[in-house]
């Protein structure tokens, strides 16, 4: 006890000498320092998921929406097609490359009648539903070019004398929404072709986001004259009642036949769709129940024909089903999960390609493609004369989708829907395990050159 004076004076002593240390000498400094060299499952996530809403939300170029409907019915209509484009991207790409055809073909009718100012961004405009015709005493319904056209050559209305640009100042284009999707993913392409050349694992829920990336740039390019988020119509005033139209229209076909979607049906019915020929069977409707249409529905199947684009189209559905294939040898947390993403991978290959071959062939019968040719192949045959005079006869009397087609592609689409459900649930499942790689970072140090 006689030296617990001392300890304490000596502690004491030593505080005193250690605050004073502290009070003159600097304290301990860092100067940059990286963030810890890895990733979690967070930002697998929250990167891939964030990608792909920019991908299918703001690549989505929807019909005119009616005159009445608000906000929340639009952004309903917009969520269900997101949707649509997570399940099947590549058919997004589908619509989009036919949508560009149509306004093709409609550059080259409008030019014929000596209109060289109507464009591709016209043609996107009036098939969306961009022009209302108010007749006289009657109700308002869109009317697309086919129909705009024949108004206009039989002088019920005149020329709607809309530039280019006024059309293009309808759109809803958003530079930064779409800078910010550009970038998001471009630099999620990067990080993937970072990992894959230093080859560190790539998860299945990062592979299928790159999918979505390669089929948004598809989309953006087939759609790339065509306004987006369009709210206001252009209204085309006719001096003459619907009822007076139908009635001069009596001696062309189907012109005295009841209307399914608007007045001019006669001149193009919107055919084929969801709404005109698969809901009917179904015995169900889904869609505007009003008659005529107060808009374009957004579910016309394409009509490409043989053209540049369908190559592109082939290319791009191909290229996209083959991404998944990349997976193939990829550490799953099953073995079972990893056949079952196999047959996935072939069942999505297999169903598009006999959605490729009955699309192409029905095609032909739309288009009168194959009775051209058989008029070109066999010009002296017996029965060709009589082809070449039923030939727009029986064109507009074919189905646009036939009972064989509709019952080959039922069970197709069943499997088709099927796989790809599997594929877009395993991604997120097989984060429950990931090989232990996948939670490193790429170093891009590795890219720069150095000694």
């Amino acid at each position: 006890m006689q030296h617990l004076p001392k300890i304490l004076i000596l502690n004491t002593a030593i505080a005193s000498a250690s605050r004073a240390t502290n009070a003159t000498t600097p304290s301990h400094r860092d100067g940059w320092v990286s963030q810890p060299d890895g990733r979690g499952t967070f930002d697998i996530l929250w990167s891939s998921l964030f990608t792909i809403f920019l991908c299918t939300w703001t690549s989505l170029h929807l019909n005119v929406p009616s005159l009445k409907e608000g906000y929340w019915q639009q952004c309903a209509r917009k969520f269900k097609w997101m949707v649509q484009a997570i399940m099947a991207p590549e058919f997004i790409v589908a619509f989009a490359t036919g949508q560009k055809a149509e306004a093709k073909r409609s550059v080259v009718e409008w030019k014929e009648l000596g209109f060289d100012n109507w464009t591709m961004r016209h043609g996107f405009y009036a098939n969306m539903g961009g022009f209302i015709l108010q007749p006289k005493d009657s109700q308002s319904f869109p009317v697309n070019s086919k129909q705009l056209k024949y108004l206009v050559t039989c002088r019920y209305i005149p020329y709607p004398h809309i530039t280019a640009k006024e059309v293009w100042d309808k759109s809803k284009q958003d530079g930064f929404q779409k800078t910010l999707t550009m970038l998001q993913t471009g630099w999620f392409v990067i990080q993937c072709l970072g990992r894959v050349i230093q080859r560190i694992p790539l998860t299945t829920l990062e592979l299928t986001t790159f999918s979505f990336v390669f089929c948004t740039f598809a989309s953006y390019y087939q759609w790339s004259n065509k306004p987006l988020d369009v709210e206001s119509p252009t209204i085309l005033h006719c001096e003459i009642s619907t009822r007076d139209i139908l009635i001069r229209a009596g001696n062309l076909p189907d012109a005295n036949k009841p209307y399914r979607q608007t007045p001019l049906d006669f001149i193009d019915n919107q055919s084929p769709s969801w709404l005109t020929e698969i809901q009917p069977r179904l015995h169900f409707r889904i869609g505007p129940r009003e008659r005529p249409l107060p808009r374009f529905t957004n579910d016309r199947f394409p009509v490409i024909g043989a053209s540049p684009d369908s190559i592109l189209l082939f290319v791009v559905i191909l290229a996209y089903c083959c991404l998944h294939f990349i997976a193939w040898n990829f550490s799953f947390p099953t073995r079972v999960e990893r056949i079952l993403w196999r047959v996935a991978c072939i069942a999505i290959v297999g169903t598009s390609f006999i959605f490729l071959a009955c699309e192409t062939y029905q095609d032909g019968h739309r288009l009168g493609r194959w009775d051209r040719w058989y008029i070109k192949l066999f010009p002296k045959r017996r029965g060709t004369l009589a082809r070449m005079n039923t030939m727009e006869k029986r064109r507009r009397e074919r189905e646009f989708v036939p009972l064989w087609e509709f019952i080959t592609m039922s069970p197709v689409t069943m499997v088709y829907t099927l796989a790809r459900t599997y594929i877009v649930v395993e991604v997120f499942v097989c984060l429950r395990s990931l090989p232990s790689g996948a939670f490193d970072s790429v170093q891009w140090s590795e890219f720069i050159p150095h000694i």
